[in-house]
């Protein structure tokens, strides 16, 4: 029978960066005139926030105001024009001056060069139209006198050619809640923020966090890192995630080296309640910005669970500092939120910051081995869910639209995979001393933040610094449509597949996400759910094939049907941030017995088909490997 409950997401590949900006077409309005916005927290409306742009003189008599239609590194249109209400605009009178809606996301202002002021509602996208299209860590969260999340491109706009004017914001907040936030500060009070940026692209990049103070701030190296935690039941306190942050970025830090010039690092984490997840089936993640990352993870995930994930997440986040911070072409520099192009080059902002987030894990020592070579043979699988025969770069170009749209998740995939198989095959030419690593920081000296490359001639100059063999693998693979043969690869550094133990991602599993349990008919015909595979952890509590499943920590399960399917899914996804210390109890019947089983939820773990090294490699082949995984 096929099972009532919907599917758990735990997508932590929704990892999104955001980069720089140029004017649509030329100005009308001075540069060196700032555009002043202001936000009132204190004015919230069904859950709508009053915004209030006001811009320097302008001079044609007619302008057009946008919201992105999209915005960089999200590679899909999210139109937030349509979280904007009652937009008006006015001149120095008060006197309403003509509108006239273009798009979703674009409004014309007739008489422009009397422009005074616009104002307009701004929803959050946590609960307005069609929010949960809208990753939530890219996204805005108003809950009054509580949080406010405010990712500024769905809230302030730009003028037509204004993007590179420079802006002062202004935020009226309540008094009991702190910002935290990397956009420079001009002043702050207890009731009024006011913040400067550059320009437009200054604004989208740097998120906010109003909450109650939960915060921790310390200086690693020469670099100062922030972490501020929203929890709505005030369970998890910034101070105890310091120890594994300041690991985590003090590893990357040495593994990056030089190519590493960022001063400031901050961390805003949204921890939410699972019913609200429940509103982006269960999306969590990061969203990239240069100096900073919003997360979103569970509320009733354990403090372990927290842990690893943020060493996941965050760390992916942290290297886009490399790319494309410092490695990004024209297409995203001068990126068009309106009218965007896209670049060709996702294997690499996507795919290198994937497996750098693997590979730094084992080169610092972090992780050990086998859990590297999981990770990389679970890419592998799955990498298996999307077109295996998409050219990379042509699906790169084409993001945005299908049919490459829905093969987006394969950068964090294949696009990790890609890098492995260059970075191994550099090393084997170079007789293991150089990498992609070594590519990436010679291409970051070149270029930097502030020098794009061209997208067409990228992958020629790496061929140039490297070796043919990396150009033969460009055509095939990347350009081209042949599938990698990733045994071959593996075969080189003295790998081979063998049966591995793989960790399970809650103990409600059997193997991968399949449920240890079914539902299944009783003679009465009514809806039970019945053991019928173990794992190690269900097995030592005690659990047996055939044991009818009631409940678990106390609370049993309501009749199994459709209208009870959320019910039951969320006291299931409770386990998913289980710690393996946590004690449990599973209420099972057993021969018309009810049983109370207890046990702690342990390290379940499934056979795989996996990586395991090479007893016979020869001396050469290690020393390839440790070259791979080490230097």
């Amino acid at each position: 029978m096929k099972s009532i409950l919907f599917k758990f997401i735990l997508n932590f590949s929704a990892l999104i960066l955001f980069i720089s900006c140029a004017s649509l077409r030329n100005s009308n309005l001075s540069t060196s005139k700032t555009i002043q916005a202001n936000i009132n927290l204190n004015s919230i409306k069904d859950d709508k926030v009053q915004i209030t742009i006001i811009p320097p003189p302008i001079t044609e008599k007619s302008t057009i105001f946008y919201i992105p239609q999209i915005v960089p590194g999200t590679y899909e249109y999210s139109n937030f024009g349509r979280f904007i209400e009652n937009i008006q605009a006015f001149d120095k009178k008060g006197n309403l001056l003509k509108l006239i809606s273009i798009d979703e996301n674009s409004w014309e202002i007739l008489g422009a060069n009397r422009l005074a002021k616009i104002t307009y509602l701004a929803n959050d996208t946590f609960d307005g139209p069609n929010g949960n299209e809208i990753y939530p860590m890219g996204g805005t969260d108003f809950q009054e006198g509580k949080i406010y999340l405010l990712n500024l491109h769905s809230m302030i706009g730009y003028f037509e050619g204004s993007k590179e004017n420079a802006y002062k914001l202004s935020i009226n907040s309540p008094k009991n809640l702190e910002a935290f936030t990397s956009l420079p500060v001009i002043s702050k009070s207890d009731s009024l923020d006011v913040f400067d940026a550059k320009r437009y692209f200054h604004i989208i990049d740097n998120p906010i966090l109003y909450s109650t103070p939960n915060a921790i701030s310390f200086d690693l190296d020469e670099i100062k890192v922030g972490l501020a935690i929203y929890s709505p039941t005030d369970t998890h306190q910034a101070k105890a995630y310091q120890p594994a942050i300041e690991k985590m970025m003090k590893a990357q830090k040495a593994f990056l080296g030089d190519a590493n010039d960022t001063s400031s690092y901050d961390i805003l984490l949204h921890l939410m309640d699972m019913d609200a997840l429940k509103y982006f089936g269960g999306m969590m993640g990061a969203l990239e910005h240069h100096t900073s990352t919003t997360v979103v993870f569970a509320d009733a995930m354990g403090p372990g669970e927290i842990t690893q994930n943020l060493i996941d997440v965050v760390s992916h986040e942290f290297f886009h500092t490399l790319t494309p911070l410092n490695v990004h072409s024209e297409e995203i520099h001068n990126f068009e939120y309106n009218r965007p192009l896209m670049s060709k080059h996702l294997w690499m902002y996507e795919g290198t910051t994937e497996y750098f987030a693997n590979l730094f894990q084992i080169n610092q020592g972090l992780i050990e081995s086998s859990d590297f070579y999981n990770r990389i043979i679970e890419k592998v699988n799955l990498a298996k869910n999307y077109d295996d025969t998409m050219s990379f770069t042509e699906m790169s170009a084409g993001i945005v639209n299908e049919p490459y749209q829905s093969n987006y998740g394969n950068v964090y995939q294949k696009g990790a995979l890609i890098n492995m198989c260059l970075d191994i095959l550099i090393r084997e030419k170079s007789g293991g001393s150089k990498g992609i690593l070594w590519v990436m920081k010679n291409l970051a000296k070149k270029y930097g933040k502030d020098t794009p490359f061209k997208d067409d001639q990228l992958i020629e100059e790496i061929i140039s610094m490297t070796y043919p063999e990396v150009g033969e693998f460009f055509d095939n693979h990347i350009i081209g449509i042949t599938p990698i043969d990733y045994n071959y690869y593996f075969t080189k550094v003295g790998l081979i597949n063998g049966e591995v133990e793989m960790p399970l991602r809650s103990i409600i599993f059997s193997e991968g996400t399949k449920l240890f349990f079914s539902s299944q008919p009783n003679p009465s015909g009514e809806l039970q759910f019945i053991v019928n595979q173990l794992n190690q952890s269900i097995e030592k509590i005690g659990l047996q094939i055939g044991d009818v499943f009631l409940g678990l920590n106390g609370e049993l399960f309501p009749e199994i049907n459709q209208e009870n399917s959320e019910k039951i899914n969320q006291m299931l996804t409770k386990s998913l941030g289980w710690d393996e210390d946590k004690e449990i109890t599973l209420t099972v019947k057993r021969n018309d017995e009810t049983l109370n089983l207890t046990g702690k939820v342990g390290n379940p773990t499934y056979p795989e088909t996996g990586l395991l090294e090479d007893p016979t490699a020869d001396v050469d082949t290690i020393n390839l490997r440790n070259s791979w995984m080490f230097k």
